[in-house]
């Protein structure tokens, strides 16, 4: 994982943030011609193709990212696709790939899910908001791994100690059912993740759950100051979105407030880990001794 730094707004480039489950009947045809079309604009970026639909984040100029947004509502399948957006540099990204998979996210669960017509209810980043502002009773779950929610998070929400969507099944058997007859909302990054969560909260017997349409990146867009508390982790080379000033996270050697990630400078070991730049310092960014006796070779080094 790249080491971290807040998105500055100034910069360049456009970033995109979307899916779309909607059936593709040649996701390995598909695949070849987007990567095609994606370095025709020349996007960079990650994007996944399954018989299932589409996952991307692909960021570029703002000329090439409309054009990619415009190409895509031409095709009937993603003419109601989301667009997240936020902003970022050429560096965002380093290179463009589309690939193709059995699954959206993996979670490799052992009955088939439709998100379409399985998951759970849409509510708006309003809708949200006055479940809080009215003091509302729910219970509202971060379905993203332990170290996005670290750094921030939605106030008073569940966090779930996983670091793989796969573990998903299991955390809900031991540390979610005490909640099935609760109302239950659940959010992650762009909301993905929760198309399939629901789906699998309420093969577990949750009646009430609802999760938030466009993500926590919809939301903070539109009420930065409420209810969200810190930073938003992001799957690319700024590693974390500034939203609001709250900080979360620790360092893990002095429990200074902090939110900067970065990896063991021991390639080995290369735990990801928050550091402040004290720390950084005196451990050479390592996460013990023995590793920070351990450098990265200078070819892997980043700038600090």
């Amino acid at each position: 994982m790249p080491e971290g730094h807040r998105a500055n707004e100034n910069e360049a480039w456009k970033i995109l943030l979307y899916y779309q489950y909607v059936e593709i009947e040649n996701p390995e045809e598909f695949t070849y011609h987007h990567l095609r079309f994606c370095k025709q604009l020349g996007l960079k970026g990650r994007i996944l193709i399954s018989k299932l639909g589409i996952n991307g984040t692909v960021g570029g100029p703002d000329e090439a990212c409309d054009a990619y947004i415009e190409a895509m509502r031409q095709d009937p399948r993603f003419a109601d696709m989301q667009f997240k957006t936020s902003r970022g540099s050429d560096k965002t990204f380093k290179k463009m790939f589309v690939r193709t998979r059995s699954e959206l996210v993996t979670m490799q669960y052992h009955e088939p899910m439709d998100p379409n017509t399985e998951g759970g209810k849409h509510i708006e980043p309003e809708e949200l908001k006055n479940l809080y502002d009215q003091d509302e009773d729910f219970v509202i779950i971060d379905m993203r791994n332990k170290y996005e929610a670290d750094i921030g998070k939605f106030k008073n929400a569940i966090v779930l100690d996983m670091e793989n969507w796969k573990e998903l099944p299991e955390i809900v058997e031991k540390e979610l059912m005490k909640y099935k007859d609760k109302k239950v909302v659940t959010y992650c990054t762009g909301g993905i993740r929760c198309e399939t969560g629901t789906v699998l909260l309420k093969k577990k017997g949750f009646k009430d759950v609802s999760q938030l349409h466009g993500g926590i990146h919809q939301y903070v867009q539109k009420f930065p100051e409420d209810h969200w508390e810190g930073e938003l982790y992001v799957f690319d080379e700024r590693v974390s979105l500034k939203i609001n000033d709250k900080v979360l996270g620790h360092c893990f050697h002095c429990e200074t407030s902090c939110s900067y990630y970065i990896n063991c400078t021991n390639v080995e070991c290369n735990k990801m880990m928050i550091m402040c730049p004290a720390c950084r310092d005196e451990w050479n960014d390592g996460c013990s001794k023995e590793c920070s006796a351990k450098p990265r070779p200078k070819e892997l080094a980043r700038d600090r």
